[in-house]
């Protein structure tokens, strides 16, 4: 059970630098699992200050999502260097299951970057790191839901932006 929980509240809380841990599907409601929070704007209710702070760990939950097939659409793009200089980059689109079991394994994390909201879609642009290494690649996913739940339960005052 969680404290807070908020439906598409994506004007007042943001994913900027937030990393996911895990992805997991429960039901028709796609789970990430954020160890180190999230940020509330001072534009949300439940906080007065004039600064984003950081919640302890918490969830962000796409509710209606399709079982089958929860992303419209990933793409993953790894970037080839050579000494240090980019040569080429190549897109890969891995499928649902493959994507989801990345997260699954604990060798991954997912760091949000930006993310675009309409009636209901949302793409999302991340960076994928895998754990303890420095190596990451970028990544953009889009979602259709009915809902976007995002659930806390403490706000971490001590850890402003």
């Amino acid at each position: 059970m969680w404290k807070y929980t908020e439906l598409d509240a994506y004007n007042t809380i943001s994913l900027h630098d937030c990393k996911a841990t895990s992805i997991t599907m429960e039901g028709s409601n796609l789970i990430f699992d954020f160890p180190d929070g999230f940020w509330i704007t001072p534009a949300n209710k439940h906080i007065n200050h004039d600064r984003p702070i950081k919640t302890g760990p918490a969830q962000l939950c796409i509710r209606g999502a399709f079982k089958e097939a929860p992303f419209d659409a990933i793409d993953i793009y790894k970037t080839f260097c050579i000494l240090g200089k980019p040569v080429f980059c190549r897109r890969l689109q891995p499928e649902h299951p493959i994507f989801l079991k990345m997260f699954q394994t604990g060798k991954y994390e997912l760091e949000f970057i930006t993310e675009y909201h309409a009636a209901i879609s949302s793409l999302y642009q991340c960076w994928i790191w895998k754990k303890k290494s420095g190596v990451y690649a970028e990544c953009q996913f889009e979602l259709t839901a009915k809902s976007i739940e995002y659930r806390w339960n403490e706000i971490r005052y001590d850890r402003e932006w």
